[in-house]
Formats: C-alpha cells, sequence, structure tokens
C-alpha cells in the first residue's frame, strides 16, 4: 500500500513518465491517497518505489478531469483505475502488469462489475493487453471531462463478471 511518506518517491516516478502537461501536484496526490488509502499501491525495485496505481470506487460512465479531486462512488459497480505509472528503467519487468492484477482481484473481492480508467499516451495497447476495451458510449458532459486530457485519450472498461 501506498503511504504519505512515498508521495516524494511517487512524484520522482510520475515525472519520469508522464508529459509535463500531465503532472498532477504533490497536493492532488496527498488529497487522493487520503480518500481511498485502501487502493493505493507502490511497488519497488533496488530498494526504491519505481511504480504506483491510484484507484476508487465509480461508477461506469464516469470519469475525472484531469487534475479532478476523486468522485468516490457511494454505490459503485466500478473500480476507476486513475493513475498507473513505471520509472522507465523498470520498463517490461511485469511491475504495470502486477499493480492492474492488484488492483483487478480487489474489486472482484468487493464485487464490482466493472474496471475503467483513461488511457493517454499511447497506453492503449498495454490496457487492452490487460483486458480492457474501448467504451464509447460517454454522455456529453464525460465526453467533456475526457477532452481535459491532452492528446488522444481513450475511456476504456473492463468487464469483471
Amino acid at each position: 500500500m501506498m503511504t504519505q511518506a512515498d508521495v516524494p518517491e511517487v512524484m520522482r516516478v510520475q515525472a519520469g513518465c508522464y508529459h509535463p502537461s500531465m503532472l498532477e501536484s504533490e497536493g492532488a496526490i496527498r488529497a487522493r491517497l487520503k480518500t481511498v488509502p485502501d487502493l493505493s499501491w507502490v511497488a519497488q525495485a533496488n530498494g526504491r518505489i519505481s511504480a504506483y496505481l491510484v484507484a476508487y470506487r465509480s461508477r461506469l460512465g464516469k470519469l475525472g478531469a484531469l487534475g479532478a479531486p476523486f468522485n468516490v462512488a457511494p454505490d459503485p459497480d466500478t473500480l476507476y483505475l486513475h493513475d498507473l505509472a513505471v520509472d522507465t528503467a523498470c520498463k517490461g519487468q511485469g511491475m504495470g502488469p502486477l499493480l492492474v492484477r492488484m488492483a483487478l482481484d480487489r474489486a472482484c473481492s468487493e464485487s464490482l462489475a466493472y474496471s475503467s480508467l483513461i488511457s493517454v499516451q499511447s497506453s492503449r495497447d498495454f490496457w487492452e493487453r490487460q483486458g480492457y476495451s474501448i467504451w464509447r458510449r460517454l454522455d456529453a458532459r464525460q465526453a467533456d471531462q475526457l477532452r481535459t486530457y491532452p492528446g488522444q485519450a481513450w475511456y476504456m472498461v473492463n468487464t469483471l463478471k
């Protein structure tokens, strides 16, 4: 599990993985960790944090704008994977899929029917290998939220049941 003490290393990993226009503030990361401490994970390699995943409970078809606070659903049916990042020095070692599997196991243990996410920075193929596919039924408000992400962004869903 991620702790508040891990946030500086999470910031380092984030900075190495994302375009500057997509970086989220330390305050936002700390607030999200406080909101969902049970759905925030880190993975280590060589004694340091090398990957992280932050998720929250949501509803199918609902997504958050870039930088927005988590809107945790009181009646969730979906585990929304907000942010996965793997240090470039550790790419190809299976850390990303391992963290995704942990999150999906958690979603299944909570009887959530779906997992969803926004694929950015040409990550669509990775997410498809994890069982996700593009979901094109966003309402107008949610489509506007998707457009807050720079470049090509896809809302993707994995049906768990």
